[in-house]
């Protein structure tokens, strides 16, 4: 595992609880790499410990799922136990609980 992948880790495991979502982006942002959102996504892809570290949670900007290595009906049954609602492969009040 990869230093930026730790930092992609810990950053997603300390600021994203249950229940919430962020973005590629956002979660670029937190970490201080602003311009770092796709590597981040190649990180969470790489996640050797989901869902412990909940990459999950991890959606696009539009608030649509996005990809998941475990498969996107995974993604979404993850999500709906942490009382977030999605519906068509997109989180309903995204604005309301994205960090």
């Amino acid at each position: 595992m990869t230093n930026f992948q730790k930092l992609c880790y810990d950053t997603l495991t300390r600021h994203v609880p249950a229940g919430s979502v962020t973005t590629y982006g956002n979660l670029a942002k937190l970490m201080k790499h602003p311009k770092a959102c796709r590597a981040v996504g190649t990180a969470m892809n790489k996640n050797p410990n989901a869902p412990k570290i909940p990459c999950h949670r991890v959606v696009k900007s539009n608030g649509e799922l996005g990809n998941y290595a475990f498969g996107v009906a995974l993604k979404q049954k993850r999500l709906q136990e942490e009382g977030v609602n999605v519906f068509n492969n997109k989180i309903v009040n995204f604005k309301d609980i994205c960090l």
